[in-house]
């Protein structure tokens, strides 16, 4: 059976990229007659609060996303790295930057563990690009200096552990899809399969953040939006006709562009211009 999930970051409301990617994995696990879950990613325990949690949970539901189970999450799960190598390192991003770090071969008695990435290209297949090939990313940290789990390791073991089938997810997660893979492999788990969908821009060429605070599903809704027209403006960056709406029937992982596209203040949706946003 297809498990998807739905991975929120209750460290800021839920806006039209989010919804846009959740919309995507609501598509495909029901489009498959598969379950979905909701895991609440709260490692960042400096910025994740409760508060914004249940926000994201109303918005989700106002949307039409609805889930059949939701997990434990992240702040109350364990995140071993027995079998995987590693190694120790002190370094500072700065001192990484300058100098090198020395620790992969001289490892340091305190400071993050870092993955010591098996080397060689990884293939993987994203179901709408295609089969692609990838370097991972050389020794990400996997636990932080003061014993925190960071995101390549806990997504990994909590889409392990929660019998994730399939991972949807915005395009700028492709790059990370490479580590990813060689973390399965390191743990003797089997990969889900990806889907990566088209990022939304602010009119600069930035990511769409919750600093892009109009965008946000709670001022669009308070501004007299309804799901019908959120979903009218997004499902076509899915490939979908606007009229769809979200009905399973219409999704095709297989035609779904690779984007990006721009999301203007008041909501509106477009393509990039020929030389694309500004900053790009």
């Amino acid at each position: 059976m297809i498990v998807g999930r739905l991975a929120p970051t209750p460290s800021g409301q839920v806006h039209l990229g989010n919804a846009l990617a959740f919309g995507a994995a609501w598509l495909s696990a029901r489009a498959g007659g598969g379950r979905l879950l909701l895991r609440m990613e709260d490692l960042d325990r400096g910025r994740a609060r409760v508060e914004v949690a249940d926000g994201q949970r109303r918005d989700l539901e106002w949307l039409g996303l609805g889930w059949d189970e939701e997990v434990a999450a992240q702040s109350t799960r364990a995140y071993p790295i027995d079998g995987i190598p590693t190694f120790r390192c002190a370094c500072t991003r700065a001192s990484r930057l300058s100098w090198g770090c020395r620790c992969r071969m001289q490892p340091s008695r305190s400071g993050a563990w870092r993955f010591r990435t098996p080397p060689g290209e990884v293939a993987f297949l994203d179901r709408a690009r295609g089969e692609l090939v990838r370097v991972p990313e050389e020794d990400p940290i996997l636990v932080r200096a003061d014993g925190e789990a960071a995101y390549p390791l806990a997504v990994v073991w909590d889409d392990a552990r929660d019998g994730v089938t399939e991972v949807v997810r915005g395009a700028d997660l492709l790059d990370a899809t490479a580590t990813q893979v060689r973390l399965y492999q390191c743990l003797d788990r089997r990969p889900p399969t990806w889907l990566h969908v088209p990022l939304l821009l602010e009119p600069s060429g930035r990511k769409l953040s919750k600093s892009q605070g109009s965008t946000e599903i709670a001022a669009l809704r308070a501004a007299g939006w309804d799901a019908a027209r959120v979903w009218r403006s997004l499902v076509p960056l899915l490939g979908m006709p606007a009229e769809a709406g979200l009905d399973p029937r219409a999704f095709d992982a297989r035609r779904v562009p690779a984007g990006p596209f721009v999301v203007d203040a008041a909501g509106r949706v477009s393509e990039p211009g020929p030389a694309g946003p500004p900053g790009l």
